[in-house]
């Protein structure tokens, strides 16, 4: 345990988790600054807009990622050393992206001309489709695995002072909405494309020996893992649509605050959760008792970290709320929804490690068949729930379901836990 609590402590870790840290902390704290200047420029109508188009980018951008994060992330950070590997991963994985993006940009162009809930804001889906070209450059996923975090932290930056920027500039009247995530997308464009040709120019990539067998091979193994992604993200991010649709933008705009705040937690968790996954699969790849203590050790600390978090806002809700330009009468009922909402986060924190040893013990499919249960579950009671009960039924639906995965997380990984390697060798 020494060792273990040496190498988590350790002063090279430190500093880059200080330095992801930071990154991370203006990725998610931009999204609050512009907040209330949004609200009093396009009302609380215009942000619940801004948010559908929002979800609706996320969405697709999850599955552009197509099994990078995750699958990649794992075998990159084990042949880290592998130069020639790793040139090979990055050539196919991009290659992949862009197949990808093709097919998701015929789906998704035929969805906002079909579909009338999507047809009457066309422009504002269409000019957030940046947001999804931002997310097929990003080369994030590759910098995760090789432990890279002065670059993440860079990119992050520069993409948010673009974003920032052209908000105060370009957004003067209520109708400029439309342009909100378009310049968030626009800042993720330009600076990934730094990443990227950083990247491009260290490792050699070329479209000149590209090979169209092994993208094929990731489209086709990947493609239940990038399904079930895609359900996750309609978990995450379909809420705010299903609330627009049955209860109109207004309560989108309500929720979309609420979400906001309870957002940097769960952006904050999916944060850690990639920050030390890399590092988890390369220790669980080399002593997998060693590995599973520093799973514990680091989720553990950072758990404890988000609960002090939590309970300060559950204490302090109403003068979070005093922040934004909203209605002050409006304030009271949103802090009780807010509090609701925050048990979401603390399940999060548990669900999210659960999570990473689902990947790291592989099981993949078992993951992938648990997600796309549980979004369509999730789905069908937000439906249900929130026409009758509003924000309160929306809420507790997120909570039921994610209650439910973390038991069937720990019913799965209980064997791994309570005899780890003869369930390792096993399988």
């Amino acid at each position: 345990m020494i060792k273990i609590r040496n190498k988590i402590f350790d002063k090279n870790k430190i500093k880059d988790l200080f330095i992801y840290g930071f990154g991370q902390a203006i990725n998610l704290l931009s999204p609050l600054i512009v907040m209330p200047y949004l609200i009093s420029v396009c009302g609380e109508d215009g942000l619940g807009k801004i948010g559908v188009g929002f979800s609706f980018a996320l969405i697709l951008s999850g599955i552009v990622d197509y099994g990078s994060y995750i699958k990649g992330v794992k075998e990159i950070s084990i042949n880290r050393n592998d130069k020639q590997f790793l040139r090979f991963k990055l050539e196919s994985i991009y290659l992949s992206k862009v197949i990808v993006l093709l097919i998701v940009l015929l789906i998704a162009s035929a969805m906002l001309f079909l579909i009338p809930f999507f047809y009457k804001e066309k422009t504002l889906f269409f000019l957030s489709l940046m947001m999804v070209f931002g997310q097929l450059i990003n080369p994030a996923w590759f910098f995760q695995a090789t432990e890279n975090f002065k670059w993440i932290s860079a990119i992050n930056i520069f993409s948010k002072i673009i974003y920032l920027c052209c908000i105060f500039l370009f957004i003067n009247k209520k109708a400029d909405y439309i342009l909100a995530n378009f310049f968030f997308g626009l800042g993720a464009v330009i600076a990934n494309l730094v990443g990227f040709f950083y990247i491009a120019r260290k490792y050699k990539l070329s479209i000149r020996n590209l090979s169209f067998r092994p993208v094929l091979a990731i489209i086709h193994d990947e493609f239940s893992f990038t399904l079930s992604q895609f359900f996750l993200s309609i978990y995450q991010f379909f809420p705010i649509m299903i609330i627009s649709y049955f209860a109109g933008d207004f309560m989108a705009g309500q929720y979309r605050i609420i979400d906001q705040i309870i957002m940097i937690f769960k952006s904050a968790l999916n944060i850690f959760f990639y920050f030390v996954y890399a590092n988890i699969c390369f220790e669980i790849n080399k002593d997998l008792n060693k590995g599973l203590a520093v799973w514990k050790l680091n989720n553990g600390l950072f758990f404890i970290m988000i609960s002090v978090l939590v309970a300060i806002c559950f204490i302090n809700a109403e003068l979070i709320f005093t922040y934004f330009k909203i209605n002050p009468l409006q304030i009271n009922a949103l802090s009780e929804y807010f509090r609701l909402g925050l048990v979401i986060p603390m399940l999060i924190a548990i669900s999210l490690p659960l999570r990473q040893l689902m990947f790291a013990f592989d099981r993949n499919k078992t993951y992938i068949q648990i997600t796309i249960i549980a979004t369509i579950v999730n789905v069908l009671l937000l439906a249900f729930t929130t026409p009758k009960f509003g924000l309160t039924g929306a809420l507790l639906s997120i909570i039921f379901i994610e209650l439910i995965v973390i038991i069937l997380y720990t019913l799965i990984l209980r064997k791994f836990l309570s005899h780890p390697q003869n369930q390792i060798n096993e399988n």
